[in-house]
């Protein structure tokens, strides 16, 4: 709790600084909105631009044209009943290509009295263009620089303001370039070429500018141009304060600026968010056609003009959020349409207090409720949360052109998240390696593993299932003890039991205890081990063969210490059946284990191997289960404990020995001795063992099983029981 608390605490502090690298990830967000959903572009909007083109420079040369070209221009679209035009350019000198001004260079090759004569007779350009301007509804540009003169645009507007003083809330700028004077008084209003002075992407543009050392305001261009299209003369800029604003004392900034009948809200520095709807071509109209007469007078008529140009060499080129490279006149026809249309895009004043009361309450029942719900609950919370961080601001978006931050309240409620699971993942994995730790000497990795995960199985309790459950003993174990000292007895168990072990273990066996020198484990539990009866039987196998490598190793240690060496041999009982696992023992101690007549079984089968003299023993469960090894039926013994006969063989090896003729050679010699032995036929059976011994001896197989049935068959021949039904009754486990 404490960490997702220093995490909310730190992502508020953040919030109320609000500083760049924030607001800058905002206005990411909001330029994907406006990607993902433009704004519909709607042709019936009046606002045309006409665009000085590839082809119109192809046509008349290069920028700057001669103001007389540009005269024409105006004048025909004035013609055609263009209701205004205004000029995303700046005339800010003389036209140098007039006539007249080219005169004044005769002076020096002529007499002054004729070139006099000659620039009376000649109108200047700027003079032609000034009267063009004149007879129409024109509105020329301005721009701010730096380097600019202080000599502020001329204004055609009166400004009025209710609430707080505007100027206070808005850009200012340090210096001007204007169109020359001529033709500034032949306009009808002026306005800024500049959009938005702080991005490289234009988001938002000021509707008024300020200038350092000037009283007066001074409108954008398409703004201006409204204006004149009414005939207004006139701002209203309401701020903070005015009547009807709730502001709460507080000095918030501009709210809107009304000129005619136009209301146009704007954020508190009087700018207006430029609702993109990408570039239109059918926005533009060629200025080639407009001077060749190609346009019909329809196409202009009561349309808002605004003259720039998309010719790329002219570099009068944008970004806007939807798109990259567009003509810098067409934000300004953007801005008409949307002050038109009223279709404006806002960012409430309520919306940085709203997102971070959101952020403040849903952050804190986080953090609440992190310690009090499972990983899975907490989970779906966080995940409703941060999806309604994301869904409501793009439904306000989509539904209401409304700006709600979309990535800061989700993105740091997702870190309160990741920042308070983590520590609990952390704690989790500590008391896993605490269980790991205490366990993982006693039972098996898999088992250590699962109640890693799931602590709550340390319970007592039990489940039937399918195991196969094998017992293993040293033969002869008083005897080898008898060589060692404590300490020599314990190395030598140690070594013997360790790879005993791993090779249980890597067979995805589960070790249950050690008995001294003996060994019980079991399979397909406590998790489920696919074909268990087959890798307790390769377990055993490899067992044997581990133990021979073994031997040979303490053959070699006692000759050299000058002791007698006394082989050890291992006894192998498996038994697969149904038994009930789980956790036995008493509340104060428990272990895993497994409880059931199959295990009893497969302990009496062990106990066996010395009977019969073989390595391993296997019950006959264990034997459907593995039909393709290659095992050889010993007997059918009642064993101590049991009523019931059961049908018991010897693990020889495993498919690939099944194979071999040897094998199906001793197969069959077995198969013969067992009926002449089950059918009391005890001589005929005692007079086959000869052939049995010399098919074991082929086959690799050669144990003490049939010198102890020789045994056996020389008491039956001798004392025949009366009763016999081939079947052999333990007389020890």
């Amino acid at each position: 709790m404490l960490i997702a608390l220093l995490v909310l605490v730190g992502a508020l502090a953040l919030r109320i600084a609000d500083p760049g690298a924030v607001t800058r990830i905002r206005d990411f967000a909001f330029d994907a909105y406006q990607r993902i959903e433009p704004r519909t572009y709607n042709p019936e909007t009046p606002v045309r631009i006409i665009d000085i083109d590839e082809a119109a420079l192809q046509a008349y040369g290069q920028w700057p044209w001669p103001r007389t070209i540009i005269a024409r221009l105006v004048d025909k679209l004035t013609e055609k009943g263009a209701v205004v035009v205004a000029f995303d350019a700046v005339f800010a000198e003389p036209d140098r290509s007039s006539i007249s001004r080219m005169i004044q260079d005769l002076v020096v090759f002529t007499d002054p009295e004729t070139v006099e004569k000659l620039a009376a007779a000649v109108q200047d350009n700027d003079k032609v263009l000034a009267d063009a301007m004149a007879r129409s509804r024109v509105v020329t540009g301005f721009g701010f620089d730096l380097k600019g003169s202080g000599n502020p645009p001329r204004t055609f507007h009166g400004v009025a303001f209710a609430g707080d003083q505007p100027s206070q809330f808005l850009p200012q700028q340090g210096g001007t370039v204007k169109s020359i004077e001529i033709l500034e008084a032949a306009a009808k209003g002026n306005g800024s070429v500049n959009t938005d002075v702080d991005s490289i992407v234009i988001r938002r543009v000021p509707m008024m500018f300020r200038v350092a050392g000037q009283e007066g305001l001074f409108p954008a261009l398409s703004i201006e141009a409204l204006r004149v299209a009414q005939g207004a003369s006139s701002y209203l800029i309401k701020s903070s304060g005015a009547s009807g604003e709730l502001s709460f004392g507080e000095k918030t900034g501009i709210v809107a600026i009304k000129t005619g009948s136009l209301e146009v809200p704007t954020d508190g520095r009087g700018r207006v968010v430029l609702y993109d709807t990408g570039h239109k071509p059918e926005r533009f109209i060629s200025a080639r056609a407009v001077l060749k007469d190609e346009v019909p007078a329809e196409a202009l008529e009561g349309q808002v003009i605004f003259v720039g140009t998309s010719a790329i060499g002219l570099k009068d080129l944008r970004n806007t959020p939807v798109q990259d490279g567009v003509p810098g006149v067409e934000v300004h026809a953007q801005l008409a349409e949307q002050m038109l249309e009223q279709r404006f895009l806002a960012r409430p004043d309520y919306a940085d207090g709203a997102e971070f009361l959101y952020l403040a309450a849903m952050g804190l029942l986080m953090i609440v409720l992190l310690p009090r719900l499972s990983a899975g609950r907490m989970a779906l919370l966080a995940t409703i949360l941060i999806a309604a961080g994301l869904v409501v601001p793009w439904i306000a978006y989509s539904q209401y052109q409304l700006l709600f931050d979309p990535i800061y309240p989700p993105v740091t409620l997702a870190a309160i998240y990741v920042g308070g699971t983590a520590l609990a993942f952390m704690r989790t994995e500590r008391e896993r390696a605490e269980i790991r730790g205490a366990f993982g000497l006693y039972l098996s990795p898999d088992l250590v593993e699962q109640l890693a995960r799931n602590p709550s199985l340390l319970q007592l309790g039990g489940e039937q299932r399918e195991i196969t459950v094998m017992f293993t003993d040293v033969r002869g174990f008083t005897t080898i003890s008898e060589q060692f000292d404590p300490q020599g007895l314990t190395r030598f168990m140690n070594r013997f039991l360790t790879p005993m072990t791993d090779l249980i273990l890597g067979l995805k066996g589960t070790i249950d205890k050690y008995m001294g020198d003996a060994i019980m484990a079991f399979w397909n539990a406590p998790l489920p081990v696919e074909r268990h009866a087959a890798r307790a039987c390769d377990a055993a196998l490899a067992m044997q063969s581990s133990l021979a490598v073994l031997n040979q190793e303490w053959r070699a240690e006692a000759e050299a210490e000058g002791r007698q060496h006394i082989p050890v041999n291992i006894g192998v009982g498996l038994n697969t059946g149904l038994a009930s696992v789980g956790n036995f023992g008493s509340t104060q101690r428990f272990t895993y284990s497994c409880l059931g007549d199959s295990v009893n079984l497969a302990s009496r089968l062990e106990g066996q191997c010395k009977t019969y003299g073989v390595g391993i023993i296997v019950g006959r469960r264990t034997r459907e289960a593995v039909e393709d090894y290659a095992t050889l039926e010993l007997d059918l013994i009642t064993v101590k404990g049991k009523t019931e006969p059961e049908r018991i063989f010897a693990l020889l090896g495993d498919v690939s020995v099944t194979a071999t003729p040897a094998y199906r050679t001793l197969v069959e010699r077995q198969d013969e001795f067992l009926r002449l032995y089950r059918a009391g036929a005890f001589a005929e059976a005692l007079a086959t063992i000869a052939t049995c011994l010399a098919a074991a001896d082929a086959a690799g197989w050669r144990q003490g099983y049939y010198e102890m049935m020789c045994g056996r068959l020389d008491d039956l021949i001798d004392d025949s029981p009366v009763d016999w039904k081939g079947v052999y009754v333990a007389k020890d486990k």
